[in-house]
């Protein structure tokens, strides 16, 4: 039973969120630099979420969108969602069917189709494990093998007075944004192979779900949906019909043939508005999708396009309080 803590007049709707990283003890002493929530500070999570609001299925959203499913006029639902197809997230479905919660689980088809890591990925653990300034030397090489003007790139980053995390933000942005998505690719791709890859030849194992993992992740009563195929800025790319079939479409039904399931649920990688379709965008390109998911922090309502839900992205800094603060805001839309 779920204790009933919202006034009658609060709107009707649930809220979603966004996981990605949840470290056990083994994987924060190997990769310590890789910020996420710690297994026992998402089981603390999960006990919140139990008394404070009604844990949905995914089923139970789209009924929510399409059917006749409610709410009370107290109650607040909650929808979990994890992205990226990360390896952490073996652990994180095996807590969630211990309480019976039934999850979304995002993944970058090139995880399991290519057996490559998606883009962001690349870029968390080969900082984490090698340094900044190793991967900045990695990429600088990288960009003058593969680009003419490589000087003009290499510029945005010789600024020693910019803190850490701001240099970060900067190499995120600039594979996201500033390069174009086959030449991200190839880049992160070479840093993978000659940084990682050589030290961790299990990297894959390391970094992401394998598809027997899926399979006891689809057993436990899970859900599985797509989040493109190479992990790109969907709304910022342009993507001609042939690149929007290959990151939208062929993932979806790789997803289902593969697992031999049915799977209605897309997520936008990074999930900003720059990142995504809007409802008319995506419908006119396909009808594949019943439901995708992006990261704006609003509470989802009848009323919510199914094809534009919001979600939130819990930090390695959200504790089980902080959080419930936060998700309290969300309902209030303050």
């Amino acid at each position: 039973m779920h204790p009933l803590t919202f006034p009658t007049n609060t709107p009707n709707g649930y809220l979603s969120l966004c996981y990605h990283y949840i470290r056990d003890s083994s994987s924060q002493n190997l990769f310590p630099r890789i910020l996420g929530t710690s297994v026992n500070e998402f089981e603390k999570h999960i006990e919140m979420f139990s008394n404070h609001f009604k844990l949905i299925t995914p089923s139970d959203a789209l009924s929510f969108s399409y059917g006749n499913y409610n709410f009370n006029d107290n109650e607040i639902g909650l929808l979990l969602t994890f992205d990226d197809g990360l390896s952490d997230h073996y652990t994180a479905a095996k807590i969630l069917a211990k309480y019976g919660i039934k999850a979304i689980f995002f993944i970058p088809t090139c995880v399991l189709k290519d057996e490559l890591p998606a883009n962001p990925i690349i870029i968390h653990y080969c900082i984490a494990k090698f340094g900044l300034s190793n991967f900045l030397n990695f990429l600088k090489t990288s960009l003058e093998k593969n680009l003419k003007d490589s000087n003009n790139y290499l510029n945005k980053f010789s600024n020693v007075k910019e803190n850490y995390q701001e240099v970060i933000q900067k190499i995120k942005y600039f594979f996201k944004y500033e390069l174009n998505d086959k030449l991200s690719r190839i880049i992160l791709l070479e840093i993978y192979e000659k940084m990682f890859h050589k030290k961790f030849p299990d990297a894959m194992e390391i970094m992401h779900l394998t598809k027997n993992q899926v399979c006891e992740i689809i057993e436990m009563g899970h859900s599985i949906g797509t989040h493109t195929h190479s992990h790109i800025s969907v709304g910022s790319s342009n993507l001609e019909d042939n690149e929007l079939d290959f990151e939208i479409i062929q993932p979806k039904n790789y997803i289902e043939k593969t697992f031999k399931i049915k799977s209605d649920f897309m997520s936008y990688p990074f999930g900003k508005t720059i990142d995504c379709l809007s409802s008319k965008e995506l419908i006119v390109k396909t009808d594949s999708y019943k439901l995708a998911f992006t990261v704006d922090e609003i509470l989802n309502k009848k009323s919510t396009s199914p094809y534009e839900l919001g979600r939130y992205m819990p930090s390695s800094s959200d504790t089980s309080d902080l959080l419930y603060k936060k998700m309290i805001t969300m309902v209030s839309g303050k």
